[in-house]
């Protein structure tokens, strides 16, 4: 127990430094003010994580021994450029309120979160098939070589690992294990309790500079924190706690660049099509996602639609090249895109896919989609709400009409994938039916701008004049 504590200390004291180094490059990502604290910490970690993920493969290209030194390197080229372009604006803060019952619940109901989900992470080394067989073994193997193998990509022994599949997260872990001195997957499942407390701290800041009050931010962060089949023992180590991280980032800045809130939104918005896209492939799916979603407020918008894809195209667009760069042109080997020139053929698949996930959802989970139905008409027309909502609506179409085109047919999928994959929505699907709900929960609260909070009011969802000249 000694040796684990040990290790869990140098993992934990890693994911601080890289915290650290991502606080300063969020002072270019996230407006000033106490308000914006909690969004800058959940920015800071994500620039953190990115600088220690990237300083594995630019220590290979540049023949370093990779560790504390390209770390170092990567973050002065981060947090100096950073420091230059500094937010000048300043979120207006509330007036305090004393903390009422209900605040003081939901706090208790999401350290509970926390420490259940840390509890689920840390009992026993990550042990899930998928961290195995893809995500942990391509990190080690990245540790122990010092260098990216190409037989990772070009040994047909080796295709149960996936190669088609993006280094974001093996970089990561090596990444880690370097900066800590050793690889030990029992400490560092650290970072996925870590990564579920910046998606709360994420989901909770966003929601209060966009209007919510305390008691409604805090309350879907809580209930949050609560959604075990994403934040339980068996996703740790795998791809959709972070991912899910990385859509919450996607979601709420291109709701921000489009409703132009501050202008620090379209940095958030590349950084967060980096994440997407380095993390998992449907994150490019999601990007796509996005500019439909900005092509459709184009139309009430003039010019959003051509900004918002450069800041969102281009970066997710780069980090593909370069794992093509990497590892050359790899097809998705768990599906056959023949289908689609077979349409007549493909249909049933379809029904197939769709039966298959009707017959699998538990009484609990129609339970809770009939709840979630009931909060979504509950709700107000609200523009970033919508958003929201429509990008986790692609993304469960996407991952419904995915198993059709299954090698191993489509219930084979739906059994193996699609609740695992659904899950990850849930952080961004809850900011979007928060969003919603703000109209019908008076925060109570005042800011310096009473004028603002009035024009808000009026017009439910729109972007809050929380920003003034520094």
């Amino acid at each position: 127990m000694s040796g684990f504590a040990a290790s869990l200390g140098q993992v934990a004291a890693v994911l601080a430094v890289a915290a650290a180094a991502g606080w300063g490059v969020a002072a270019a990502l996230v407006p000033r003010g106490r308000t914006a604290r909690p969004e800058r910490f959940a920015w800071g970690l994500a620039a953190g994580l990115a600088v220690v993920a990237l300083s594995v493969p630019f220590a290979f290209a540049l023949r370093l021994p990779p560790g504390w030194l390209p770390f170092l390197l990567v973050s002065a080229l981060a947090v100096l450029p950073a420091r230059l372009l500094a937010a000048r604006e300043t979120v207006a803060d509330p007036t305090p309120r004393p903390p009422d019952a209900a605040v003081a619940v939901f706090t208790a109901v999401l350290v509970a979160g926390l420490l259940a989900y840390a509890l689920r992470a840390l009992t026993e080394p990550m042990w899930a098939n998928d961290y195995l067989a893809i995500w942990g073994f391509k990190g080690k193997t990245f540790f122990t070589e010092g260098a990216v193998p190409q037989r990772l990509f070009q040994w047909p022994s080796l295709s149960f690992s996936h190669p088609e599949y993006p280094l974001g997260l093996p970089f990561l872990y090596a990444g880690i294990a370097y900066l800590a001195g050793r690889w030990d997957d029992h400490a560092m499942a650290l970072l996925f309790p870590v990564l579920q407390a910046g998606t709360l701290l994420l989901l909770f800041g966003w929601l209060r500079r966009r209007g919510a009050g305390r008691t409604l931010a805090l309350g879907a962060a809580a209930l949050l924190s609560l959604f075990e089949p994403l934040y339980r023992g068996f996703t740790t180590g795998m791809a959709e706690v972070p991912i899910s991280f990385a859509l919450v980032l996607l979601g709420t800045s291109l709701c921000d660049r489009i409703d132009r809130t501050d202008r620090c939104a379209s940095r958030r918005l590349v950084l967060a099509s980096v994440l997407c896209a380095a993390t998992k492939n449907e994150g490019l799916f999601f990007v796509a996602a996005g500019l439909i979603v900005a092509a459709i407020s184009a139309f009430s918008r003039r010019g959003v639609f051509a900004r918002a894809a450069a800041f969102l195209a281009l970066p997710a667009a780069l980090v593909a090249a370069a794992h093509r760069l990497l590892r050359g042109s790899l097809p998705l080997s768990d599906f056959d895109f023949s289908w689609l020139r077979r349409p007549a053929e493909l249909l049933p698949r379809v029904g197939e896919s769709v039966a298959a996930v009707l017959e699998n959802v538990s009484p609990l989970g129609w339970v809770g989609l009939a709840a979630l139905a009931l909060m979504i008409a509950a709700g107000r027309p609200s523009p970033p709400g919508a958003r929201l909502i429509a990008l986790a609506a692609c993304g469960v179409a996407a991952y419904l009409f995915l198993p059709a085109l299954a090698v191993r047919g489509p219930a084979w999928l739906v059994q193996t994938a699609f609740f695992r994959t659904t899950a990850a929505l849930a952080p961004l699907l809850a900011a979007g039916v928060t969003a919603r709900l703000i109209p019908l929960w008076p925060s109570g609260e005042s800011s310096e701008s009473g004028a603002g909070r009035a024009a808000s009011a009026r017009s439910p969802g729109a972007p809050r004049p929380s920003t003034r000249a520094s």
